[in-house]
């Protein structure tokens, strides 16, 4: 069995454009709280496509390098075995 690992960038996303969290809480109404615990996350938290784009969006503005992201910017996939051969993979389901 193959596992993979949805790495939540959030807090490298938010110091590489110097952005504060309570700034980001504000842009986005929430508490400070709330993004401490998003920021703190390993893995990727479940959170709709609007929220990811209100991140991205208050990043941008709050931005201190004028860099745009976009919601990929906050996750990175890493395999945590390499991925076989289709042909091999097929031959050991065959048997």
């Amino acid at each position: 069995m193959i596992e993979t690992l949805i790495r939540w960038k959030l807090n490298e996303v938010m110091a590489r454009h110097r952005v504060k969290g309570k700034d980001l809480a504000e842009y986005l109404g929430v508490s400070a709280n709330a993004i401490s615990g998003l920021r703190k996350a390993e893995t990727m938290p479940e959170i709709g496509g609007q929220r990811w784009e209100h991140i991205c969006l208050g990043i941008n503005q709050l931005s201190k390098i004028g860099e745009v992201i976009s919601p990929l910017d906050l996750i990175e996939y890493i395999p945590d075995e390499v991925i076989p051969n289709t042909n091999e993979f097929s031959k050991s389901i065959r048997a």
